[in-house]
């Protein structure tokens, strides 16, 4: 089994509500980067054109400038008060040319400096209405953008908690996934053996069963029990590298680093616990096997020993027997030492 491959698919209404919901998230935002998009542009048009007109440039030029450039409905209001105040200007213009000649009666000029007045006036406020008309719509729309972007990340964020890492569109569009869209595939978080299935075909399950266990062979640990006397040794051979055998395998001799050296003694059986981590790529090496691991110790010359199966032991006493003729044996007790393989040292006796 590799690491990504499909073990079962679980349909849940749970991941299909969050993909359709993060779907829906996804469609709203690009309709408001849009929207965003074309209230900028209306806004900048419309200060270009807000600028042209207080230079008082001339319609025909303004409407051939300003022809391509979308305003929505602030073009028409704009460039009506300007016509008007226009047309308000000119009138007094003529008027005030004529009357400065005696021709025309001072009533009909008083009227129309009061409609240059209004137009001005008219225009002026309809400049500064819709210079905030613009920036409070494009403000809204940013505002709408922001919004729809932020739900967009939460509703992702809520399948990553799903296990959705590095999701594609086409896997949360309904219009592709249909009935597929609730499906929810576990995968093999590493390379390795499945070694039980709890489950079967249209089980109920929930985030606490346990679908599967797998295992990765390639390395396996060791846990040692040491004894007390040796924990001074034990000490030194933190990330040092110990043998072992194991019965299986009685000419082969394998290696493992220590990543723990015991920093609690038992009270019962006063030992520490050692564990090692081995490397097993053919994966001869099974849980639960018994090994036994050699420790590296103190190089001790002049040491009595004998094999193993030479001592023997009664009611707490260890004792061997010395031969002293062909047919006669002679028993003394001793005090057996350290042990290593199939020798024991006698330390007295």
């Amino acid at each position: 089994m590799k690491a990504g491959q499909v073990l079962a698919v679980i349909d849940s209404q749970q991941v299909g509500r969050a993909k359709l919901e993060l779907y829906k998230s996804q469609r709203e935002t690009r309709l408001a980067e849009v929207n965003c998009k074309w209230h900028r542009t209306v806004y900048e048009n419309t200060l270009a054109l807000i600028q042209a007109l207080k230079q008082g440039i001339p319609i025909t030029e303004i409407e051939k400038r300003f022809q391509e450039k979308p305003m929505g409905e602030y073009r028409d209001r704009l460039l009506s008060a300007y016509a008007e105040l226009h047309k308000a200007r000119a009138d007094y213009e003529r008027l005030l040319d004529v009357t400065e000649r005696g021709i025309v009666a001072g009533k009909q000029m008083l009227a129309a400096k009061a409609a240059l007045e209004a137009a001005q006036a008219k225009f002026a406020g309809d400049l500064e209405q819709i210079r905030f008309l613009a920036e409070r719509n494009k403000i809204a729309a940013e505002q709408e953008l922001e919004k729809a972007r932020t739900t967009e990340a939460v509703n992702h964020e809520l399948l990553v908690i799903l296990g959705y890492r590095d999701i594609r569109d086409e896997e949360i569009d309904p219009r592709i996934q249909r009935e597929a869209i609730s499906h929810y595939e576990v995968r093999a978080p590493f390379d390795g053996t499945v070694i039980s299935k709890d489950v079967v075909l249209l089980e109920q399950v929930d985030p606490s069963t346990q679908m599967f266990a797998i295992a990765d062979f390639s390395t396996v640990w060791l846990q040692a029990d040491i004894y007390e006397k040796y924990l001074p040794l034990l000490a030194s051979l933190e990330g040092k590298t110990v043998h072992f055998r194991a019965a299986a395998y009685p000419d082969r001799r394998f290696e493992a680093t220590v990543f723990y050296a015991g920093n609690v003694v038992d009270a019962k059986t006063r030992t520490a616990d050692m564990r090692a981590i081995a490397k097993n790529p053919d994966g001869q090496l099974k849980p639960g096997m018994f090994v036994e691991i050699e420790l590296p110790g103190e190089v001790i010359r002049d040491v009595i020993h004998v094999p193993r199966t030479a001592v023997a032991e009664e009611d707490g006493r260890w004792f061997v027997f010395v031969q002293k003729s062909e047919e006669e044996f002679e028993r003394r007790d001793v005090q057996v030492g350290r042990s290593a393989g199939e020798r024991i040292e006698i330390v007295q006796g």
